[in-house]
């Protein structure tokens, strides 16, 4: 074969790829122009005759649940539904994006004639019982109870409990954060915390769909006595907004996986545990919702004194690639052939236009087969009236550039960093006169539980676990496929129950809240993210404006002796804590001590003066 020059630096079948895609894109383009002008009257009549024609496919029939579920617009509707408590916050970024947050309080209730009472669903208590977990009602009245009999003291942990110990202990090692904006009174039980993460191009919703409410995690958790928080990336319904940008804009849309780890879990985290006074949290992640908690944890050390778990449903962290070679072939293409297809700003917006527009039941059929032909998924754990009340909530908006990170690391098998040097030749690798940023993510030390299927093809297990420092377990379900962690038949009996254990033994059980722990709170108040270190650093200098090079040069004199006398007596040596505001907290310290000996000299000096005088 003759070479040409550029051209033949690509193979026929990258050629191929390339035509096909903008085939497929320029069809569906077209139909979806040619939907747009078909008056809604006639979509609308063609919808009820099919349902005439094929009344199966009609998920009424199927459950009564499901078509509250399908049509439900957000989360208040969905967990009306269920009858469970919502709340909705706002989270406030480093980078100004504000992330919609939801947060279930506390388990099901009914009005009596004592007023509100427990009304858990009979599966959950069923399945809470099989596995030796109190319900809520019941944690809190015998932690109150071991509190009036003294079995507890005034920092919350037993007297007689190790396991208690230990987790006061860890609330200890845990307040390097913000103390509670809530004034908690000093018996004032403080639920132990969950944040569940959903995965890429979805929201919040994904855990609220189940037609079963013992396979909704989120309802699980919240019936066995935890306070479970719903989070969201920036970019999707729940989180479309910034302080200064507007969506329309494109430089509302430039983020990738790098932001999420940087900026969004952490901020989340830290609004959470402020929010609610607990001294950490369990993190459970679907997907990308792993992939952003251990890109995070492992560039900000910080973060995981406040996750005491993290729970990996689905890892994704290096996927080995799309089944279908055609379109695998366009993954690996360079980032600019991706912003090419699909633009700047947030991808697959056809697949939110055919899901309003479609019947459920057409619309699962169609995604069945998408799957099927990206990654070989037969989506057979899922029942149909399931999928077609999960798919309703499957898409949410992201951003292109978190499309082509995905790419990246797909294309170098590295979890990375983006990659912001953009080869000039598509398909070829730039990584020959660069080295973007692996996550080390063998830095991290929260205790990682690792959930995957044996069918899921985006889950390189091997790879994960060899990147990882350690992990407290890992189990695989052998017929489940990727989505299948979120919606299939018998996850309350080869999921839940093991999570529910791992809760037991990493989650923090409960606290009492006092004026002592409050003011240790203050005394070792910290944050998390990027622009916490620059205006803690600022605080410093603020701080030292005012004293002299004598004053500092003192202080580090007697911090230096400090840490040597500390390391030749033997104790233990951990990482040391540098940020500034502890120095800043160590030299004031240090500052107060030394201006009351002068104050006493003064005295001291003063009352000898006094004394010659009046002689």
């Amino acid at each position: 074969m003759v070479h040409i020059p550029i051209v033949s630096r690509l193979s026929l079948s990258d050629y191929s790829s390339i035509v096909f895609t903008f085939v497929i894109l320029g069809l569906e383009a077209f139909f979806r122009i040619g939907t747009y002008l078909v008056p809604g009257i006639i979509i609308d009549a063609s919808r009820s005759l099919v349902e005439k024609i094929f009344p199966w496919v009609v998920t009424k029939h199927m459950s009564a649940r499901a078509p509250p579920l399908e049509s439900a617009a957000n989360v208040q509707e969905m967990l009306r539904f269920w009858n469970y408590p919502v709340q909705e916050h706002l989270v406030r970024t480093q980078d100004n994006y504000l992330l919609g947050v939801h947060r279930i309080t506390h388990g099901r209730e009914r009005v009596s004639a004592k007023g509100l009472e427990p009304d858990p669903p009979k599966d959950i208590v069923k399945l809470l019982r099989e596995n030796g977990v109190p319900l809520a009602a019941d944690t809190k009245r015998s932690y109150h109870e071991r509190r009036r009999n003294g079995g507890l003291d005034n920092a919350g942990a037993s007297a007689n409990s190790s396991n208690l110990t230990t987790h006061e202990e860890e609330f200890e090692a845990d307040l390097s954060r913000k103390p509670p904006t809530k004034h908690a009174k000093d018996d004032e039980y403080i639920k132990p915390v969950v944040l569940l993460y959903h995965g890429f191009m979805m929201c919040s919703e994904v855990w609220l769909c189940n037609l079963d409410e013992e396979r909704n995690l989120a309802f699980v958790l919240a019936e066995a006595g935890y306070d479970v928080w719903l989070g969201n990336t920036r970019g999707n319904k729940y989180s479309l907004k910034h302080m200064f940008l507007k969506p329309h804009e494109k430089k509302f849309w430039e983020f990738s996986m790098d932001e999420l780890a940087l900026f969004d879990l952490p901020d989340t985290v830290d609004y959470i545990l402020n929010r609610t006074g607990a001294p950490s949290l369990v993190y459970i992640g679907f997907s990308q919702g792993t992939a952003q908690a251990f890109a995070s944890l492992s560039i900000n050390p910080d973060l995981n004194d406040k996750i005491s778990l993290f729970i990996a449903l689905a890892p994704a962290t290096t996927p080995p690639g799309l089944e279908n070679g055609l379109v695998n072939s366009v993954v690996k293409a360079a980032p600019n052939v991706i912003y090419l297809l699909l633009g700047r700003k947030t991808p697959l917006t056809a697949a939110l236009f055919w899901q309003n527009l479609l019947h459920p039941t057409t619309y699962a059929t169609l995604i069945d087969y998408a799957v099927k032909f990206l990654f070989g998924w037969n989506s057979r754990s899922m029942s149909v009236v399931q999928k077609a009340v999960s798919y309703q909530h499957l898409y949410s908006f992201t951003s292109v550039r978190i499309l082509v990170h995905w790419f990246q690391i797909i294309r170098t098998q590295v979890f990375q960093m983006y990659d912001d040097v953009q080869p000039r030749v598509p398909y070829l690798s730039s990584t020959k006169s660069h080295c973007p940023h692996p996550f080390p993510t063998t830095q991290i030390s929260t205790p990682i539980a690792i959930f995957y299927g044996g069918n899921d093809t985006l889950v390189d297990i091997q790879g994960l676990i060899s990147d990882l420092p350690g992990v407290a377990g890992v189990w695989e379900v052998p017929n489940y496929e990727h989505l299948d962690f979120l919606w299939a038949e018998g996850l309350d009996v080869h999921v839940y129950p093991h999570i529910l254990q791992l809760l037991e033994s990493y989650s923090f059980n409960g606290h009492v809240s006092t004026e002592a722990s409050k003011k240790k709170r203050l005394a070792r108040s910290g944050s998390t993210g990027a622009g916490t270190l620059l205006n803690e650093t600022r605080a410093l200098v603020n701080e030292l404006e005012g004293f002299d090079n004598e004053d500092i040069q003192y202080y580090h004199h007697h911090h230096l002796s400090s840490s040597s006398v500390s390391l030749s007596s033997g104790a233990s040596v951990g990482t040391p804590n540098t940020s500034p505001m502890a120095e800043r907290r160590s030299f004031m310290a240090i500052k107060s001590q030394q201006s009351s000996t002068r104050l006493g000299v003064r005295r001291v000096n003063s009352g000898q003066d006094q004394q010659r005088q009046e002689e």
